[in-house]
């Protein structure tokens, strides 16, 4: 079977999505021996941060749709956009008129638009990393104008008609797909786990980590404020934040606090397995995910994790009060107590850490993967 990934780069610096696909399709290639491409847009001759099997082939189109967020005016931007994509469909219309793909997935880029147009024989699946409906309700609320509001608004109203005009729509959680219920061809299938692994996190660390770009999508204002009313209580604590630094002011903010000596600050990296297991607790406060990687990966590590219940991913993968605990959005009081017990009672986070470990067994590759895989032959009928 021969199957391609469309995405814009997989060179991002530690980005959830770009990680899924890479490992996915080395999965494919590696152990189910699928012929597959990677197909990208804006990799600027940079190496994928996330490596790719020897096996795959990697196609670059050089079309560089980041460029157009340097352009400040918005009509000029408007007809530069339209311009690019044009070329995009050219030029991926005649790769899979070449290489005639059994299947083509599209990770809802900018290909998206005009994808399942291209006649070439392949079946064409859109997979959705993002909770668009409720993601979108938050974007409009922090519009500051009436044109960035109408913006969100017709993008709502057209990228939720897309999906209808693919053989497969792909959400990630369960949670999402009540969005989409009025879509016949929806279908959940999570993100898998990157790694398995014997070891656990350090019970006994006085760390608690999380792991995203420091921004307010991330809602790392939210987590801040809970900081700062946990900490006297526990002063011999850190908060470990890693990632990006994109919302500057938030780094202002703990710079000037009472709190700061408890509080660092790390860049992304690849080696992201050791920030797990060097902690005891994974805290979560983003205001909408998919289904975010960090959570998978915490459990694989067998890290009880406190997290808002924000649409969509944490009800996925929680089980509250079992290996970890759900806090309904904007409760920092209950945040604060069920994080304060978490610290105080080593046994508790163990216990709950290791249940995760346990649980997390349903996000495997393999069994994922799996999924995927009879998806596909279902779809094309190729072997």
């Amino acid at each position: 079977m021969k199957i391609i990934y469309t995405i814009s780069t997989t060179a991002a610096k530690g980005g959830g999505m770009e990680r899924v696909v890479v490992q996915k399709a080395n999965y494919m290639a590696d152990v189910l021996g699928h012929e597959v491409i990677i197909l990208t847009t804006d990799h600027k001759g940079q190496p994928s941060f996330y490596p790719f099997s020897p096996k795959i082939r990697h196609i670059e189109l050089d079309l560089n749709y980041l460029e157009l967020a340097k352009e400040k005016n918005f009509l000029k931007s408007y007809f530069l956009y339209r311009k690019k994509l044009r070329e995009h469909r050219r030029l991926l219309e005649e790769i899979l008129m070449t290489e005639k793909a059994d299947i083509v997935v599209s990770m809802s880029r900018d290909e998206k638009e005009f994808l399942y147009k291209i006649k070439d024989g392949s079946k064409k699946i859109l997979e959705s990393h993002r909770c668009l409906k409720p993601r979108a309700k938050i974007e409009f609320r922090r519009a500051t104008s009436w044109l960035q509001r109408a913006r969100i608004l017709y993008r709502l109203r057209h990228d939720s008609h897309l999906p209808v005009h693919y053989d497969r729509f792909i959400v990630l959680t369960e949670e999402d797909k009540q969005f989409w219920l009025e879509k016949p061809n929806v279908e959940v299938v999570p993100n898998p786990l990157p790694f398995t692994t014997e070891q656990h996190a350090d019970y006994s660390a006085k760390r608690i980590l999380t792991i995203g770009r420091i921004s307010f999508d991330k809602g790392i204002d939210r987590l801040l404020e809970i900081w700062e009313r946990v900490v006297p209580d526990f002063p011999e604590w850190k908060l470990s934040l890693v990632g990006d630094v994109v919302d500057n002011e938030l780094i202002d903010r703990i710079n000037a606090s009472s709190y700061r000596s408890s509080v660092e600050i790390l860049p992304p990296t690849p080696h992201i397995f050791e920030e797990y297991i060097s902690s005891s607790i994974y805290v979560m406060t983003s205001r909408f995910e998919g289904l975010p990687m960090v959570l998978l990966e915490a459990v694989a590590c067998g890290l009880p994790i406190v997290s808002y219940a924000f649409k969509c991913g944490p009800r996925d993968v929680i089980r509250d009060g079992e290996d970890g605990f759900l806090v309904a959005e904007d409760d920092a009081d209950t945040f604060v107590e069920k994080l304060s017990l978490l610290m105080a009672n080593d046994a508790l986070r163990q216990q709950m850490g290791l249940q995760a470990k346990i649980n997390s067994d349903r996000f495997s590759m393999k069994n994922v993967m799996n999924h995927w895989n009879e998806l596909f032959i279902g779809l094309s009928g190729a072997k």
